[in-house]
């Protein structure tokens, strides 16, 4: 079996070994391996770095990695590298006040041959012509799996180079508690996930010798990529994110018009799903309404918008003042919205802190702790 590292893992990989060695990281389209360069820059361990944007090395030509310059008094010609990687005369190794750069080399094995043979100094020796990035530099690059079918390769002298490790989709849990949820992501998207676990599993599941082996991926889970099938879209954690903005922004939008909007984001399969949860969020009680009478608010009939309305209580609470109000009233909801409230609270740290200033809060964690222990 294939050993897999989830995002947490790689970056501790990449922060532990990337200044001298360079990890090749491998996954499936739209899970967030170019999110990772972001995730290093908001790291107070590189705040004197200079993160620069993500390369794509499929845009790359001869000439964007680095150019001939004549020096006709030495007699000698240099290659000055392209802005684009952070070196130049002021910010190289050996020159007092440089920084450290920090590089993601994205979708390097799509790259033309004569591009990635370019590359190599980079990934081997963080270095650029004559030019060696700053000491500390950290050079990382992200490909797709071949077995997606997109065209990635990488000779074998390059890739015994090359730390080479395979980022796993992240879990339906771990995407709401590490990125939906702290990025405010829109209540329907969420719930609907939590719902539907499924979304988040991949397509390698189901090959020879994987835990689903044999079951018709198809059939069993239409709402992911399959590359023995012809697809339009599919869902994503990307392509999930893209669809919250749709929503958030697309409050004016007619049903029809939204609905299109989404299936071409995720795909029809799972935009019917979605759909159901959307039309739940138009009879939910407001926020404003629930923080101001949170004992006289009217508690939603239908399990799956209470599932919902949690979700969104959960990601618009930023004060204690609110997170009093809003736990006294999700005090008031049948015991697996409450369950489901107060764990994804309590999964997620940022949330936590809002909310352990509430006494009712921290009673209804406490109740429903023992409910789950003695399940």
């Amino acid at each position: 079996m294939k050993l897999t590292l989830n995002s947490v893992q790689t970056l501790d990989l990449i922060k532990a070994v990337g200044m001298d060695r360079t990890i090749l990281v491998q996954g499936e389209s739209g899970i967030g391996k170019t999110s990772m360069l972001y995730a290093l820059a908001e790291d107070d361990a590189f705040k004197d770095h200079h993160v620069v944007n993500p390369v794509d090395c499929t845009q790359l030509s001869d000439g964007s990695i680095w150019v001939p310059d004549l020096d006709r008094e030495a007699g000698v010609s240099r290659e000055l590298p392209n802005e684009r990687f952070g070196v130049h005369n002021g910010n190289r190794k050996g020159i007092d006040g440089s920084k450290p750069i920090v590089i993601c080399l994205d979708e390097v094995a799509k790259a033309k041959q004569s591009i990635k043979d370019a590359l190599a100094p980079i990934l081997y020796e963080h270095r650029i012509g004559d030019y060696h990035m700053p000491v500390g530099s950290i050079v990382f690059a992200c490909t797709n799996l071949g077995a997606e079918g997109l065209g990635d390769s990488m000779q074998a002298h390059l890739r015994d180079r090359l730390i080479d490790v395979t980022l796993r989709k992240p879990t339906a849990q771990e995407w709401i508690d590490q990125f939906a949820i702290p990025r405010g992501l829109h209540p329907a998207v969420i719930a609907c996930v939590n719902e539907y676990p499924q979304v988040f599993e991949s397509f390698t599941d189901y090959e020879a010798g994987a835990a689903k082996a044999g079951q018709d991926l198809a059939r069993t889970n239409p709402y992911i990529f399959n590359p023995r099938a012809v697809q339009d879209k599919w869902a994503t954690p990307r392509s999930l994110h893209a669809t919250s903005d749709i929503l958030n922004r697309g409050g004016s939008l007619d049903e029809h018009t939204l609905t299109a909007a989404i299936n071409g984001t995720i795909g029809r399969a799972f935009t019917a799903l979605l759909m159901a949860y959307v039309r739940f969020g138009r009879s939910l009680p407001s926020f404003g309404a629930i923080c101001h009478d949170p004992m006289g608010t009217f508690i939603p009939d239908n399990a799956g918008a209470r599932v919902m309305l949690a979700f969104q209580l959960i990601t618009k609470t930023q004060d204690s003042g609110a997170a009093e109000a809003v736990s006294q009233y999700m005090n008031r909801m049948p015991g697996e919205a409450r369950l489901l409230f107060t764990k994804n609270v309590s999964n997620n740290s940022k949330k936590m802190g809002v909310f352990a200033r509430s006494a009712t809060f921290t009673q209804t964690l406490t109740q429903s702790l023992r409910v789950l222990n003695a399940r």
